[in-house]
């Protein structure tokens, strides 16, 4: 527990899991940390990562609200922040309540609920997928004959990490992936009662993370996304480069993103924007109100001088000097490449093995494990099934290269 310092300011942070430990890390010694649950119970792979130790307290929102509210009204927080995607909705609800800086909690189920959100863009005149909410297959076998679609993406409303998302090119492709999904508890414990069906996109996906005050939105980062397929068709990220601030396509994307978190109405905190760069434009695949998942502080101020968590909480201060002192796009000082581990069986993880290879690497320049060392492994079939994220920065693009072949010959022999 962190010594109570009274002239430190209160930060609340919801769901402070995975990546959101980073946002925990770096407010420790600014800030008063209190914790609040959005979940009465996390799988133990998630609540393992919560660096409790950090916090003065760990309170549980369901349940609880009003004790929880005024227990934070007593503390009188200067800030609420969604710290993973699990807490945007009780992130929103707790920072209206408090007369906080935040998102309108009316779009909150938008930025999570993936049907929602595309409604809620085509509202507002911003290009989105077709797209149909299903309960059964039959329902999406007509509306993809009806629409003339040769693939569509099946996918479940408000789950994460790529978690079963199929491609489906036949009706029983489409009725398998719909079997798959229904009645399933996803990784933010709901039952899947229903599903998405989308158009496929054709064209290269892209991430961009930003970080909003007030409406102004600031671009922190942007990556190209590589993908290759394994059994049963499914895509899972294989690496992401990042992009020069002066790419040509960004003068299309970016735009584009600022339409798109007007339209969720994200004028506050992080985001975190996939989408497909098609012929005819960029179109969403999906925005979480939230730091990236595969956030790296030192990787990304060693390759443009700043990144998405330290600005994501200096958003939230009364005078916001670091965020106001930024380029609303960011610059690129180094090259970087997030590669994602790739399991082809199940073995326990060499982890030890793996960073004594890598480090040899003039490139490598951190490892993000998602497993201990010596837990068993699972083929890589989604990002959560991913062992890990490699991170290479290096001035040169081809000992980048060099070092991503190498990883990946590591991979087979260990992996």
């Amino acid at each position: 527990m962190t010594p109570d310092v009274p002239d430190r300011p209160v930060v609340v942070m919801v769901d402070a899991f995975s990546s959101g430990a980073l946002l925990a890390h770096q407010a420790a010694g600014r800030y008063r940390l209190i914790h609040v649950r959005s979940r009465r119970e996390l799988p133990a792979t998630f609540a393992a990562t919560l660096p409790a130790g950090l916090f003065e307290e760990d309170l549980t929102y369901p349940g609880h609200a009003q004790d929880v509210l005024r227990c934070l009204a007593e503390a009188g927080p200067a800030a609420v922040i969604s710290a993973s995607e699990f807490g945007v909705e009780t992130a929103d609800e707790i920072a209206a309540a408090l007369g906080l800086r935040g998102n309108d909690p009316a779009l909150s189920a938008a930025r999570r609920d993936k049907a929602l959100m595309m409604e809620a863009l085509a509202a507002s005149g911003v290009r989105a997928p077709r797209q149909l909410r299903a309960t059964d297959h039959d329902q999406l076998v007509a509306w993809r004959r009806e629409q003339g679609l040769d693939r569509i993406i099946v996918k479940p409303l408000d789950s994460a990490g790529s978690e079963d998302v199929f491609t489906c090119v036949t009706d029983q492709e489409v009725k398998d992936a719909v079997e798959a999904v229904i009645g399933k508890t996803n990784l933010m414990l709901r039952a899947n009662e229903a599903v998405l069906g989308q158009e496929y996109l054709d064209g290269d996906e892209y991430i961009v993370n930003s970080v909003s005050r007030d409406g102004t939105h600031r671009f922190t980062d942007a990556w190209i996304s590589r993908k290759v397929t394994v059994d049963e068709g499914r895509k899972i990220y294989d690496y992401e480069d990042l992009l020069a601030p002066d790419d040509r396509r960004l003068g299309a994307i970016l735009p584009y993103v600022c339409e798109v978190l007007g339209a969720l109405g994200i004028a506050n905190g992080p985001a975190h924007t996939e989408l497909i760069l098609t012929p005819g434009g960029p179109v969403l695949l999906e925005t979480g109100a939230r730091i990236s998942g595969l956030a790296n502080p030192a990787a990304l101020q060693r390759c443009t001088g700043s990144d998405q968590v330290t600005l994501t909480l200096d958003c939230h201060t009364t005078d916001a000097s670091v965020l106001a002192r930024r380029p609303l796009r960011y610059a690129r000082q180094a090259s970087a490449r997030c590669a994602n581990l790739i399991a082809h069986r199940a073995v326990p993880l060499p982890g030890r093995a793996i960073r004594e290879a890598l480090e040899r690497l003039p490139a490598f320049e951190s490892i993000r494990f998602r497993k201990g060392d010596g837990a068993l492994t699972s083929r890589t079939v989604d990002l959560n099934s991913s062992p890990g994220a490699v991170f290479f920065v290096h001035q040169d693009d081809m000992e980048i290269e060099r070092a991503y072949r190498a990883l990946r010959a590591l991979e087979h022999e260990l992996l």
